[in-house]
């Protein structure tokens, strides 16, 4: 079983908004839309985030995952598994409650924590 808290959702996002080739309009701007809610949701600190966005995400890529399916939409098929997966992995992880992708917290340069060069 694969180690789910180590998917990078927005490398994978960014990859099929290039290589996918969505021939429908409505599954384009699916993916698009489900891009732009990853990435602001990955620039809030941690204990900003809601949970819910993977939900909202996951729901987008299983909008295309469904017009795919019933030869609505057309994909590049290299693309097709990773974007299954990726619908997978981010319902997964809401369930297991991780979060992915988490931002490293920043420390002030003159804190007393920071590193002396």
């Amino acid at each position: 079983m694969r180690n789910i808290a180590n998917i990078k959702p927005s490398t994978i996002l960014v990859s099929l908004m290039h290589n996918a080739k969505l021939s429908n309009a409505v599954s384009r701007t699916a993916l698009r839309d489900a891009e732009n809610q990853w990435c602001k949701h990955i620039t809030k600190p941690r204990c900003n985030r809601d949970q819910q966005v993977l939900l909202d995400v996951a729901d987008q890529l299983r909008l295309i995952i469904v017009q795919v399916s019933q030869r609505r939409c057309r994909i590049n098929p290299p693309q097709w598994p990773a974007l299954v997966r990726l619908e997978a992995d981010l319902r997964a992880a809401y369930l297991a409650n991780i979060n992915l992708e988490a931002l490293l917290d920043t420390v002030a340069a003159n804190s007393d924590h920071s590193e002396v060069a």
